[in-house]
């Protein structure tokens, strides 16, 4: 950080918290702290491509990780400072490289000299984050509610025993309940059957990295929790309502599901699965399938 950036907020020793805490954002982001910029454009690539330029997005000092492309880390700072501090066109600008476009086919030659895909040769596969996946259920089944701002919905039951709350989770049904997870009210000591076996970090603790795992329960959880099987039934009635036949309804859930029209055998197979098993077992397939839960 240069020298030119004061530590001494100017504050008395009994200045009020808003006050304080209104001294160190005006610190944090003022246009001579060099470490601003770049640790928010860390964090945004961290988002894009599943690993920041640095890999410790919560240190960029002497003790975290060293950049894999310094320059270019720089150069985004910058960018972000000439683009007036938009994210949203920082966003734009990283989506819109040849490098977050590349394909996710794995390549041989490079695989062995760059397993960790640190050099960016290919789109790392990455896989939706917990309350994307929900949010992306919602949409597809025809249920997401898109009203926004306003009071945060609750999915649990809240009361006290023995001197303690509990929160126990439930499944409430309604329009108000099918918002967007953003808009969802946390509590610490409660569990989400469905975001928490995908990875949703814990509210009580901070999470700068969140974990990826490949368990049972997450799949478990994808296949017979009642969000699940009550957003595939909604699937199934949306593809019926426009469609009269296995292999029409089956193309368009294809369509629905993935963004691309189903290949002619998998129209075969998926139309024979619909005839013997019901169409909102489909549906249920296509929730739980790697090309719905991950970005290739």
């Amino acid at each position: 950080m240069k020298s030119g950036l004061s530590a001494d907020f100017g504050l008395k020793p009994n200045a009020p918290e808003g006050e304080r805490r209104k001294r160190l954002a005006e610190w944090v982001t003022a246009p001579d702290n060099p470490l601003f910029a770049r640790v928010m454009m860390n964090r945004i690539w961290h988002y894009h491509f599943g690993q920041g330029l640095v890999k410790t997005p919560n240190d960029l000092g002497f003790s975290g990780g060293v950049p894999s492309h310094p320059e270019l880390l720089d150069w985004l700072a910058s960018e972000f400072k000439a683009q007036g501090w938009s994210i949203k066109k920082m966003h734009h600008l990283i989506v819109d490289s040849a490098t977050y476009r590349q394909s996710s086919k794995s390549n041989p030659k490079a695989q062995s000299v760059d397993a960790g895909n640190v050099l960016l040769w290919r789109h790392t596969p990455s896989r939706l984050e917990a309350e994307i996946i929900r949010d992306a259920i919602l949409k597809v089944a025809g249920q997401l509610n898109p009203v926004p701002g306003g009071p945060g919905f609750r999915d649990f039951k809240m009361y006290r025993h023995k001197g303690s709350w509990v929160y126990d989770p439930i499944d409430p049904e309604g329009a108000e309940f099918n918002r967007r997870s953003i808009y969802r009210t946390w509590a610490r000591g409660s569990v989400h059957p469905l975001l928490a076996p995908l990875d949703c970090p814990d509210p009580s603790a901070a999470a700068p990295v969140r974990s990826v795992t490949t368990t049972p329960l997450g799949a478990l959880s994808l296949m017979n929790t009642s969000f699940v099987l009550r957003m595939s039934d909604h699937f199934a009635k949306r593809l019926e309502a426009g469609q009269s036949d296995a292999r029409s309804q089956a193309a368009r859930g294809f369509e629905l599901a993935f963004g691309r029209p189903a290949k002619p055998r998998e129209l075969d197979l998926t139309a024979g699965f619909i005839e013997r098993n019901g169409l909102a077992a489909f549906c249920r397939v296509l929730f739980n399938s790697n090309e719905f839960l991950y970005v290739n």
